[in-house]
């Protein structure tokens, strides 16, 4: 009888650690090709910044037309990235965390609170919660 209890117990650890890797292979799976996509995401946000907002008028259409569709462009990413859970990390002001953030330089700064993020090379993402790319960022240190 004890061998009995034993081996359905083991049998239903077994039965209860298959489904959580199901489930995390589930909401994980996409990992890699949400990692590819980042570096879409940064593209666009590199070219809708590059453009001078005093150059996007009526009298230069086609510049103009082409600016409107690289911000619809990006806000679409964007929202499509929220829907499956990759939220974007801008910690511009926010405590340095080094689970989220990677530290790229120490500066001081007038006025900035020591530990704090002073500026934001690149934005980092979370999947589900999890650090997919932390952001890339210099901390301001005392002066």
């Amino acid at each position: 009888m004890e061998k009995y209890k034993r081996a359905l117990a083991d049998t239903e650890n077994l039965r209860q650690r298959t489904q959580k890797l199901v489930e995390e292979a589930k909401l994980y799976g996409i990992q890699g090709f949400c990692k590819d996509l980042l570096e879409v995401a940064d593209i666009l946000e590199k070219a809708t910044q590059s453009v001078p907002k005093e150059e996007v008028t009526e009298d230069n259409p086609h510049l103009k037309n082409l600016y409107e569709g690289l911000v619809m462009t990006e806000v679409q990413i964007q929202k499509v990235f929220t829907k499956h859970g990759l939220l974007r990390l801008d910690p511009l002001g926010a405590k340095f965390d080094p689970y989220e953030h990677e530290a790229l330089f120490h500066t001081p700064v007038e006025g900035r609170e020591p530990g704090t993020v002073a500026l934001v090379n690149k934005v980092g993402y979370k999947l589900h919660g999890r650090t997919l790319r932390p952001a890339l960022v210099g901390v301001v240190k005392e002066a």
